[in-house]
């Protein structure tokens, strides 16, 4: 019979095997989840190719001609139109913003002698201006009204609208809200979506949104874009460019919508290939139900068309994408990776 003494040795002088510090089943259980985590990240920060020291840096809101404007000028400007509702009240409304860029056109010599004030740019430089102005908390005006409240139906509607401007171009909220062409493309997108939506409403629910944290790009639209290209259609309008060939044959990711958020996200090796076999008989069963139902006409299908050349040409880069999209979206059909 052998024993152990205090050397770690039993008693016959060999020396006794180690073991390792016992885990509970809650320590191995979030010990796993913590490596799987980090593996998920770093297998997106390979399959596109890029290295996590040299992310790139969004393109900034604020043009640097935005940094021409007077503050006084803006101030003043603000002041005279503002009718005490705060800048970002300003910005979305059309009978504030308009006598704002008037008032501010006359004071900026510089507008006056180019005529640049009849230009889209100005109208955006002189609003990135006004919100530079205010986060850095030199905008000396308080607000002493607040603008009308939203119905919560609105705010799907305005993610996805929103979502689809700022990903087509790569741009922030700011330059969206700020830019009368980005602007008139984010109404054109939620009227895809409800035509009876109002343009108001749409852009206050996305400063909602910004104020939620809830637009934040996903994690591998900000390593890569992959030289995508974004389109929307309705059912209809998409039977119809299927029948035309018009919808590519190449790599891509689509998003089924309705008005109150997305209903399924896929990728596939070839769309128009993928997107005629959900139109036909879906294998996707509840998605398939729906597109069968009385609400289908109210569904759009938003495409996400890759290059065939591009790392998107990999199913392995498509489902990172796919996966980052099912997270920030939260469809209605897919099951969460």
């Amino acid at each position: 019979m052998t024993g152990k003494n205090r050397m770690g040795k039993n008693r016959k002088g060999t020396a006794k095997a180690s073991r390792p510090w016992p885990l509970s089943k809650r320590s191995l259980s979030k010990n796993l989840l913590a490596i799987l985590s980090f593996a998920k990240v770093a297998v997106v920060g390979v399959l596109v190719g890029a290295s996590w020291t040299s992310i790139a840096v969004a393109e900034s809101d604020v043009d640097s001609s935005a940094n021409s404007f007077e503050a006084m000028d803006l101030i003043e400007a603000f002041k005279a139109s503002s009718e005490g509702y705060s800048s970002d009240e300003l910005i979305i409304r059309d009978d504030l913003r308009e006598p704002f860029i008037a008032r501010l056109a006359k004071r900026n010599a510089q507008a006056q002698q180019s005529e640049e004030a009849k230009n889209d740019h100005f109208e955006r430089d002189a609003l990135l201006a006004l919100l530079q102005l205010r986060k850095s908390g030199k905008l000396s005006v308080r607000s002493t009204r607040r603008g009308q409240s939203v119905d919560e139906s609105v705010y799907p509607i305005a993610e996805i609208a929103a979502r689809v401007v700022t990903d087509r171009h790569r741009i922030g909220l700011d330059t969206m809200l700020a830019d009368p062409v980005y602007r008139s493309e984010l109404s054109q997108e939620a009227k895809k979506i409800d035509a009876e939506v109002d343009d108001y409403a749409v852009r206050k629910a996305v400063l909602g949104l910004r104020k939620r944290r809830a637009l934040k790009p996903e994690l591998v639209l900000r390593v890569a874009d992959w030289g995508r290209e974004i389109k929307t259609y309705s059912i209809e309008q998409l039977k119809g460019a299927l029948d035309a060939s018009e919808i590519s044959t190449g790599p891509g990711v689509y998003l089924f919508r309705v008005s109150d958020g997305y209903l399924y996200v896929g990728e596939a090796k070839n769309l128009a290939e993928r997107l005629t076999t959900h139109l036909t008989e879906s294998d996707r069963e509840s998605l398939a139900e729906f597109l069968s139902g009385d609400a289908s006409g109210a569904v759009t299908v938003e495409l996400h068309v890759f290059p065939r050349d591009s790392p998107a040409s990999k199913v392995t880069v498509r489902r990172a994408y796919e996966s980052e999209l099912i997270r920030s979206r939260n469809p209605r059909f897919n099951v969460r990776p």
